[in-house]
C-alpha cells in the first residue's frame, strides 16, 4: 500500500472532520433557539385547524409532558435543514442534516450520533465530490475507525490509535486488487502487503 494512497484516506476523512464541524455549529446555534417553541407550536395547531390550508413553518418542536425539547425540525440560520433528536437532559443524541458545503454550492447529507455528553461518536455522510463516508470517533473526538469508497470506487477500513492516528489500513483498489498497509506511531508505513492483478502476494517493508 503506497502513501499516495494513504494521503488520500487522510484527506477524505479531514473533509469528513470539516463537514461534521460545521454541521456541530449549525446546531449549537439551533440549540439557544430551541425555548421559543411553544409559541410556533401553537400558531402551528391554530393552522392546523384550517384543513384548506398548508402548515409552513421554520422550525417546528417536538416535547414531551414535562415540556422538554426531544425534537426539533428546522431550517438553520444558513438556510439549511435539520431534524434532531434529544434525551431527557436536552443533550442532542441524533442529528439528521442536510449542509450547505463551504466551497460549492452542493448539499451533502449526512446522519450524526453522539453519546451521552453530546460528543460526537458516529458519523455517515455523502461528501461533495458525492463518495459515502462512515466513521467513529473517540470521546475526544478523535477518528478511530472509518469505511470509505473513493470517486474511482476503491473502498478501504481504516483503523486509528488514540489521537487519531492512522495505524492501519485495508484497500480494495479499482481493479479489484487488495492491499494492506501498516503504520508506526507517527502515521508512516512500516509494513505493507499487496496481492497483484496476477494473485501473487508482495510484501514491503519500509526502513527507519
Amino acid at each position: 500500500m503506497s502513501q499516495p494512497t494513504v494521503d488520500v484516506v487522510v484527506e477524505r476523512l479531514a473533509e469528513l472532520e470539516r463537514r461534521l464541524e460545521r454541521e456541530r455549529r449549525r446546531w449549537r446555534i439551533v440549540g439557544t433557539v430551541l425555548t421559543v417553541g411553544v409559541g410556533l407550536m401553537a400558531t402551528a395547531g391554530a393552522a392546523m385547524n384550517e384543513a384548506a390550508k398548508p402548515v409552513e413553518a421554520s422550525e417546528f418542536i417536538l416535547r414531551d409532558q414535562e415540556g422538554r425539547a426531544r425534537a426539533a425540525l428546522t431550517i438553520r440560520p444558513d438556510g439549511t435543514p435539520g431534524l434532531a433528536f434529544y434525551d431527557e437532559k436536552a443533550t442532542m443524541r441524533m442529528s439528521l442534516d442536510l449542509g450547505a458545503d463551504g466551497d460549492n454550492d452542493d448539499d451533502t447529507p449526512g446522519v450524526n450520533i453522539y453519546g451521552r455528553d453530546g460528543e460526537l461518536r458516529a458519523a455517515m455522510a455523502i461528501r461533495p465530490d458525492g463518495t459515502p463516508g462512515l466513521g467513529f470517533f473517540d470521546k475526544g473526538r478523535n477518528p478511530r475507525l472509518s469505511l470509505d469508497m473513493a470517486g474511482d470506487e476503491s473502498t478501504g477500513v481504516n483503523i486509528y490509535g488514540p489521537g487519531g492516528v492512522l495505524r492501519a489500513a485495508m484497500a480494495i483498489r479499482p481493479d479489484g486488487t487488495p492491499g494492506l498497509g501498516l503504520f508506526d506511531e507517527a502515521g508512516r508505513v512500516v509494513q505493507s502487503v499487496d496481492i497483484g492483478s496476477d494473485g501473487s502476494p508482495r510484501r514491503g517493508l519500509v526502513q527507519q
